[in-house]
């Protein structure tokens, strides 16, 4: 599987510093651990600080890299001075909606439910409407506390895309990195923030990526699909719904509400940002390394950590766009 470029890696010396998207966090760690093990004159830092301000970071030039899972907004991409940024996909993976019900081993929820939870208009586990979703579970009439992310996140603005598209006459919120949460929910920072408030409230649920529910031991709930299929959040059927998503020329993608059979509708995808035009050749070279082995060895390490890795045809081409990068 070690397909890629070329490429050296021992011969290599900078630091790489990159920030961003929390939901890929897990991986970049691992990944840039194993990384450094065989580009032994190479340091990666990645700070995990939320989409929105890994994108400001690389627009700022504080950072070589971003993590993000949402799109540069159109208004922002004048304040990109380093010109042209390039979307490396390096992994997509569930969003789960977690909650903490010792009672509840299983729960099921549909978009429209979802979408009343999160803008609290159902405000207790024993709603009518749960109940629709699970004839058989005994809900307790513990009342329900939602949490969301405080910072500006591309978990967010996926979450809130997916309820824009699947519950459209329910979701009033919008969608974006932040959004205008009611007043009777509870913010917190990063993934792990929202995974230990979870964690510590009764009737608790948030909306968390698989790698943090998964680390915490939460429980997650299967989530109805456009097809009227309720899916659990796993790496298998989250590449089922990347496999049917359509590609662009930038090699963004939109997995969301799938139709695909046995898609799991809440998936996300994430990617590393990089400015085409390197001022640094050392850095250049670095990040070209770097970029080949998330999507060589680090597609192994995804799989290993709860995410779904790219589809074959979909890392052939995120290979390939590391060779537009060049140094001016």
């Amino acid at each position: 599987a070690k397909v890629g470029l070329d490429i050296d890696y021992s011969s290599l010396s900078a630091t790489l510093n990159g920030s961003g998207s929390s939901f890929q966090d897990t991986l970049q760690q691992t990944v840039k651990g194993e990384f450094q093990k065989v580009a032994s004159g190479v340091t990666v830092n990645y700070a995990k600080s939320g989409s929105s301000a890994g994108k400001a970071d690389l627009a700022g030039n504080t950072v070589q890299f971003a993590g993000t899972d949402s799109l540069i907004k159109d208004a922002d991409k004048a304040s990109f001075t380093g010109g042209e940024v390039l979307y490396f996909p390096i992994a997509a993976a569930p969003i789960t909606v977690s909650y903490n019900l010792p009672s509840v081993e299983k729960l099921q929820l549909s978009a429209d439910v979802i979408a009343g939870i999160f803008q609290g208009e159902i405000t207790t586990w024993d709603d009518a409407k749960i109940a629709a979703d699970n004839p058989d579970a005994k809900l307790p009439s513990t009342a329900i506390a939602v949490v969301h992310r405080s910072d500006g996140s591309g978990t967010t603005s996926n979450f809130t895309k997916y309820l824009k598209k699947a519950a459209p006459s329910v979701w009033k919120l919008d969608a974006g990195d932040t959004v205008s949460w009611p007043a009777s929910t509870q913010g917190a920072e990063k993934s792990t923030g929202v995974t230990s408030v979870i964690k510590s409230t009764d009737g608790a649920v948030g909306y968390v990526d698989l790698a943090d529910a998964a680390k915490e031991g939460l429980s997650v709930a299967k989530v109805a699909n456009s097809n009227g299929e309720y899916v659990a959040p796993t790496p298998a059927a989250a590449s089922t719904a990347l496999a049917g998503a359509e590609v662009n020329d930038d090699l963004t993608y939109d997995p969301i509400n799938s139709s695909a059979k046995g898609a799991y509708p809440i998936t996300s995808p994430t990617w590393v940002l990089v400015d085409k035009v390197q001022s640094d050749a050392d850095k250049a070279a670095v990040i070209k390394a770097y970029l080949n082995f998330l999507l060589t060895t680090g597609q192994e390490s995804a799989t290993n950590l709860l995410y779904a890795p790219l589809p074959p045809d979909l890392a052939k081409k995120s290979l390939a766009q590391i060779d537009d990068i060049t140094v001016g």
